[in-house]
């Protein structure tokens, strides 16, 4: 092959590859939505003599071009495989890829003073609510990264454990019931299906494990339930959660299935109130056979993290009625609470917005509640422990 005709294949070549892929951004069907980044892609953008004049015309169709790269979540876990390869990364992000297959999020330190100031809300909404003849508890929860603190290399520490420790010395009893559950879950950290490989959650069978303490000592003297009381099942299409959408499935060496615990011996199925939906489970079984690898199974436990839910049982051990303010960790949770209450209602601070506390426990004339977070978040978010 002469110089000339390479030339002109090699000059083809490159214009074949541009118009081509030029022509996919035109005519293709756009991606609406990066399961792996947890975000909406940008779309073509809209044309207009302002836009164009500021310059913004021309900056939205670089977003547009790189969000909607052919292959774009291909190229990004071989770039992850090419880091970990080459270089032996083994952080991304804030995620530690532990060898045996745990992928870890970082819990960040916290001082004293940001202690402090969490205590002083949680003590002073028990305070209000004990004024209103309602009992008040805290459920702290270690978090995955916490339960599995020492699996962090010394380059690379979280400091779960500290915050945790630092904070509950601070809990007034007084006022707030402080139940402990950090030990049944360091005890039991190794049994199989207790928190998620490539999710920052945890299991069905930990958050039972945690419920046992904690409704013994909400309700003491009623009937308590086993885990013979449920059945106990894997299900679902294995899939990569939280964690593993920051290090891509490239790191990932172990995925994850759902465990799915039913209670037996139901005269009729609990009644779910979601204010826009109603259902007669506490699971969305839907979310279990979602094909895409990056989907958030975890909502399988509840839904999503709703502002709002209302929540009755068909044959409850008490006739009290709980008010649950909770985050995510609460939502495999709840499940195990429920049949100890005639009502529950579960408040997420971070969605439900304008609280009226005093309002609110007359208008569901509640009994008792449950603050109910993991250690990172009460920490990471204020809002959830925002009650005025």
């Amino acid at each position: 092959m002469n110089k000339k005709l390479f030339n002109i294949l090699l000059s083809a070549g490159f214009l074949l590859l541009i118009f081509g892929v030029f022509f996919f951004y035109l005519f293709a069907g756009k991606n609406q939505v990066s399961i792996l980044e947890s975000r909406n892609l940008a779309q073509k953008p809209d044309f207009s003599a302002d836009a164009v004049s500021t310059g913004d015309y021309m900056k939205k169709w670089d977003v547009f071009f790189n969000d909607q790269f052919p292959r774009r979540d291909a190229f990004t876990e071989l770039n992850m495989r090419v880091n970990q390869l080459a270089l032996g990364q083994d952080v991304y992000k804030d995620v530690y890829v532990a060898p045996d297959g745990y992928l870890l999020t970082k819990v960040e330190q916290y001082t004293k003073a940001d202690a402090k100031k969490i205590a002083d809300r949680v003590n002073n909404v028990g305070q209000s609510l004990q004024k209103m003849d309602v009992k008040t508890s805290l459920v702290l929860v270690p978090n995955k990264s916490t339960v599995f603190e020492a699996k962090f290399p010394t380059y690379y520490p979280s400091f779960g454990r500290e915050g945790y420790e630092r904070l509950m010395p601070m809990i007034n009893e007084k006022y707030v019931q402080n139940i402990d559950i950090s030990q049944i879950l360091y005890k039991n950290k190794n049994k199989a299906n207790m928190f998620f490989y490539t999710d920052h959650h945890w299991q069905a069978t930990a958050a039972f494990l945690a419920s046992e303490k904690v409704t013994k000592e909400m309700n003491p003297g009623v009937k308590q339930l086993t885990m013979a009381d449920w059945t106990w099942k894997l299900e679902g299409l294995p899939f990569y959660g939280s964690d593993a959408r920051k290090t891509t499935s490239a790191l990932v060496s172990k995925s994850d299935q759902v465990m799915v615990a039913e209670q037996k011996h139901l005269s009729a199925p609990y009644k779910l109130d979601v204010i826009k939906e109603q259902r007669d489970s506490l699971y969305v079984k839907s979310r279990l056979t979602d094909p895409a690898v990056y989907a958030n199974r975890y909502t399988t436990y509840i839904g999503t993290d709703y502002p709002e839910a209302h929540i009755q049982t068909p044959n409850p051990l008490t006739n009290k009625n709980l008010l649950i303010f909770k985050d995510s960790y609460a939502n495999a949770f709840i499940q195990f609470i429920a049949p100890y209450y005639a009502n529950v209602h579960v408040l997420d601070l971070r969605y439900y917005k304008n609280l009226d506390l005093q309002a609110y426990v007359k208008k569901y004339d509640i009994d008792q509640a449950l603050l109910f977070f993991n250690n990172n978040s009460i920490y990471a978010t204020p809002q959830l422990t925002t009650f005025e």
